[in-house]
């Protein structure tokens, strides 16, 4: 996201640039530069469009980058090569500056992957996740349910009411054959006082065909 806002920075300091040079080879009737900061110019209004995906037809490029990124995310989080489908839920506050807030997302999986998480490999619970993406977090490997309560401070932090739906989470966790696994990462707030201070947790159902995202920063 920093990378974004500074390039899409970089884009808005050049129009001016850009601009003064269309009028100096307008003055001097130079048609073949005009034409080629012309394009420039166009070229370089059209890719912040491209890159916030306010661009029409720009999700169609990233469609098939995004999904790819999600099956290489998955693969780090649970081993194996996946994409989500439908969402079925979504409740996500408004992030602070600092990435701050709470996001949850209910996905469906397909058959082919429900029947995998049915009898996941031996390396499911002991490797994964394992994300670069929270490498600086600390990792619990995924479990099966039902819910061990010694993990019950991290899922307090996590949980929602998911109030357009008839379950709930805590639902999922106490179904059997089903899966849960959380990063996180403690904050100090004081000489040895050590709270969650963000997380994110998983459960899948593959009875259910469900895959749950909760992310909550502080």
């Amino acid at each position: 996201m920093i990378a974004l806002l500074f390039l899409t920075l970089l884009l808005l300091i050049s129009y001016p640039i850009l601009g003064f040079l269309i009028v100096r080879a307008l003055i001097k009737k130079d048609k073949q530069r005009l034409y080629a900061i012309s394009f420039v110019l166009i070229v370089f209004l059209l890719v912040p469009g491209f890159l916030w995906r306010i661009l029409p037809g720009s999700d169609f490029l990233w469609g098939p980058i995004d999904r790819q990124n999600d099956r290489n995310f998955n693969v780090e989080l649970t081993g194996f090569k996946f994409n989500e489908s439908n969402l079925i839920y979504e409740y996500e506050t408004k992030r602070d500056f600092n990435g701050d807030g709470y996001s949850i997302w209910i996905k469906e999986i397909d058959e082919t992957t429900a029947n995998y998480f049915k009898n996941p490999n031996e390396a499911f619970f002991t490797k994964h996740p394992n994300t670069t993406f929270r490498s600086n977090w600390e990792s619990e490997s995924w479990k099966r349910t039902p819910f061990d309560k010694k993990d019950q401070m991290f899922f307090d932090f996590a949980h929602s009411s998911l109030d357009e739906l008839d379950f709930e989470l805590e639902d999922l966790l106490e179904e059997p054959g089903n899966y849960y696994a959380f990063e996180f990462y403690m904050h100090n707030y004081s000489l040895g006082d050590l709270r969650v201070g963000n997380i994110d947790f998983y459960i899948i159902c593959p009875a259910r065909k469900i895959m749950v995202r909760i992310n909550h920063n502080t």
